[in-house]
């Protein structure tokens, strides 16, 4: 074990301690802690996605107890299960706040032509009313 950087061993003790706290939050079924960590949990995986990048820039593997698993496979590892957690926490959420936008935003479209209509006919109805007097 190097002591020179220890990025990618804090990246790997990082997830195993968030795997963990997600994991006992979702089977003890407490709400409130798994609402904080879906709604943090992007923040938490761009920070990890950093330190991923920072291990890569520094050639900084991690070797437990003289094993060494190769470098390409821990960096790939790393960079493949940051994506999930990216795609989990951050970008699967902010694909259905975009879909809850549009439907919403077609909905009121949709009111604003019923709007523009009944205007159109009210005013045709008052103009020939007004060309009727005359």
């Amino acid at each position: 074990f190097r002591c020179m950087a220890a990025f990618m061993l804090y990246f790997w003790i990082l997830l195993f301690l968030f795997s963990l706290i997600y994991l006992l939050v979702s089977l003890f079924n407490f709400k409130g802690g798994l609402k904080f960590l879906n709604e943090n949990g992007g923040l938490f995986f761009i920070f990890l996605g950093a330190l991923v990048v920072i291990s890569i820039v520094t050639n900084d593997p991690v070797t437990v107890a003289g094993i060494t698993i190769p470098t390409e496979l821990q960096w790939f590892g790393s960079l493949i299960l940051t994506g999930f957690g990216s795609w989990k926490f951050y970008l699967n959420p902010l694909k259905n706040k975009v879909f809850a936008m549009d439907r919403e935003l077609g909905e009121v479209k949709q009111g604003v032509q019923h709007l523009e209509i009944n205007v159109n006919t009210l005013t045709t109805h008052i103009l020939s009313k007004k060309s009727v007097k005359n």
